[in-house]
């Protein structure tokens, strides 16, 4: 009895002491945190460094403080003049279905993220929105989720309801939420309702509504799985927003049921000469125009009915509009040398790159900035004394800006580096908080934290700034004038020791693969043959790279490579089932537990196999050698039976 006593008491000590290490711990002096590596803030150890609100307690938020005499991201509690802070924060959990929040950045503003800018860990990116989520909904029962294997996560096929991306084998693109899901049969979607009728989790109605109706995603597999493929409509033809138009038309609605593929005007398209796809309007310097967006010079604008320079520039002589002046912070001038301002480069760091996204809904939660010497000078290429202020993004560096050098500040009044600021940005508050479409929001981070409205060189987010102009951004296939508008739909692939990426070049006007260089799984790649007679790998009449799983899927005189995974010319050495590897062997030292060590019926040489999964294929074989067994016993039959 006494010992069960003993026990009891340490097991009720080990569990207060649990619950206790739970909660903040109290302090008095920074004495009291260091061992957690924590500061001491109004009686509580709290943690000095977050990036998210979301790694803070309930009550705090992450936001730059006064951390034992540094600036620099940490948890503080809100008091009253954060209420509206914290409101918006619960209001943004709209962008989350399936019960999850917004993540916010130390700046208080929207984490974004898109198929090359990833979430910070434990959140998933929103494809709909572009934001980062703590908790969302991906695909509908019972499908599920396809993951990156890399990455490990969910894969999206769909960004803020752009052009759809090719989903991997056995998966459909969910439009309504924008991520691969795996393609399901009748009989599974059948079981599904049956448990949730059994469950009483789904109402009757609802079932006989998904009966008869269902996500735009399932219809698309229906229609596939009928043979007939799913086509955007053409300008004209009444539209479904989810799907969108064909030919550069958008789908424009009236209202709730009525949707027609139309031309935007107000983002530069007209009608094209065929009536029935849409074309970008481009003007020069001094011609007519009906929108900003039909100009093409960069720094330009359409102003009493032509295109003109915008405050602040002036025309080049090139076609183009320059600055008047190079403004640094506290009226500087910036670095010159032989007469002309030095330029510079600097590497975009993550969480401050600019995002392109102009939905309305978002204006009032985050802007585009672009901080300069977040991480330090080591960014950039100005000299001593000086440092990189970013204008524009570096259509030929990617990952970069390009600006020029200034001296470094010593007064805390933010100016743009080009151009005059928007009326909405004046002193002395300056801000963003009404800062149109085509300006940015620019803070100079080394020298003040104020935000000032700047214009951008081009208002369209379909364009990219080289030497002056704005050239439309172009894909494989699509018109061009320079190298630099080709780009891919989907971020870079890895390469590997078998394949070899490179970028598209314009070449004859048309975005496409050097010579030597195939588009396949949407971009320029390089696959050698690893085994038969070497070289490149077979493509079909469109040119695109015949993939297989095993040998029977390659035409006859062909194998499958197992290191590649395509249709190589040559003739497999190995025995049935196995295909070779390119790899020579001594007696038994092939890598793999599938893989045997194989001599060649001409020849001393020695091949190393591996076995295929040709299942299906072994089927069909020995189903054949039974029917020929069949028919030539048959045969036998019959001329016992003559000679009788």
């Amino acid at each position: 009895m006494r010992l069960l006593l003993l026990t009891a008491a340490v097991l009720l000590y080990c569990i207060q002491g649990s619950l206790a290490a739970k909660q903040q711990r109290t302090c008095t002096s920074q004495d009291d945190c260091d061992e957690g590596g924590d500061f001491c803030f109004e009686g509580k150890c709290r943690k000095s460094r977050c990036t998210v609100s979301s790694q803070c307690e309930e009550d705090e938020i992450c936001k730059y403080h006064n951390v034992n005499g540094k600036k620099k991201t940490a948890c503080v509690p809100y008091d009253e003049t954060n209420q509206n802070i914290m409101s918006k924060i619960k209001a943004s959990d709209r962008f989350c279905s399936g019960g999850g929040r917004a993540v916010f950045n130390f700046d208080l503003k929207l984490t974004t993220c898109d198929h090359k800018q990833g979430c910070p860990e434990g959140a998933v990116c929103n494809p709909m929105y572009g934001v980062c989520c703590t908790k969302l909904k991906t695909c509908p029962l019972p499908s599920k989720t396809q993951m990156n294997s890399k990455t490990g996560r969910p894969i999206m096929c769909q960004l803020k309801g752009g052009m759809k991306l090719q989903c991997p084998r056995g998966g459909y693109c969910e439009l309504q939420t924008g991520f691969c899901c795996t393609s399901v049969t009748e009989e599974e979607k059948r079981k599904v309702k049956e448990n949730k009728v059994r469950e009483k989790v789904v109402p009757d109605e609802e079932e006989e509504g998904e009966e008869r109706g269902g996500s735009i995603g399932e219809i698309i597999e229906k229609e596939k799985a009928k043979g007939r493929e799913v086509n955007r409509p053409w300008r004209g033809s009444s539209c479904q927003p989810a799907i969108g138009c064909s030919g550069s038309a958008a789908c424009i609605c009236t209202s709730k049921q009525s949707c027609r593929c139309e031309c935007a005007a107000e983002f530069g398209y007209t009608v094209a000469s065929d009536g029935k796809t849409c074309q970008r309007i481009r003007r020069r310097l001094k011609e007519r125009c009906k929108s900003d967006m039909e100009c093409s010079a960069a720094f330009s604008e359409c102003a009493t009915g032509g295109c003109r320079c915008k405050r602040g520039f002036q025309r080049d002589g090139d076609g183009g509009c320059k600055p008047i002046n190079y403004q640094c912070v506290n009226r500087q001038p910036p670095l010159v040398q032989d007469n002309a301002v030095v330029t510079c480069n600097l590497r975009m760091a993550g969480k401050y790159r600019v995002s392109r996204d102009t939905d309305s809904s978002f204006e009032e939660y985050y802007h585009d900035v672009n901080a300069t010497m977040a991480d330090g000078n080591e960014r950039d290429d100005c000299p001593e004394g000086h440092y990189c202020v970013p204008v524009f993004d570096n259509a030929i560096k990617k990952g970069y800006y390009q600006g020029f050098c200034c001296p470094s500040p010593t007064e805390v009044v933010p100016v743009c580096p080009v151009g005059m600021a928007h009326d909405s940005s004046a002193y002395p508050d300056f801000g963003c908080k009404e800062c149109p479409g085509d300006h940015y929001c620019h803070r100079d981070a080394i020298a003040t934290d104020k935000e000032i409205c700047c214009p951008k060189p081009c208002p369209s987010l379909e364009d990219i700034y080289l030497d002056g102009q704005c050239l439309t951004v172009a894909y494989y296939g699509d018109s061009c004038t320079v190298s630099a508008q080709c780009t891919y739909h989907k971020e870079s692939m890895k390469e590997d020791e078998f394949t070899t990426l490179t970028q598209m070049e314009c070449v004859q006007n048309i975005c496409q693969c050097p010579a030597g260089y195939t588009f396949s799984e949407g971009h320029c790649i390089r696959v050698m043959c690893t085994v038969g007679l070497r070289g490149e790998p077979m493509v079909d009449r469109f040119n695109n790279l015949l993939r297989c799983d095993r040998s029977g899927d390659c035409a006859q005189g062909h194998m499958c490579d197992p290191n590649t995974k395509v249709c190589c010319k040559g003739i497999n050495r190995c025995p049935k089932d196995y295909v070779e590897t390119g790899q020579l062997c001594n007696e038994d030292n092939c890598m793999g537990s599938t893989e045997i060590c194989h001599r060649t019926s001409k020849g001393k040489a020695k091949i190393c196999c591996k076995l295929e999964d040709s299942t299906e294929y072994s089927r069909v074989e020995e189903k054949g050698v039974e029917e020929e067994e069949i028919m030539e016993e048959e045969a036998e039959a019959m001329g016992e039976t003559r000679r009788r």
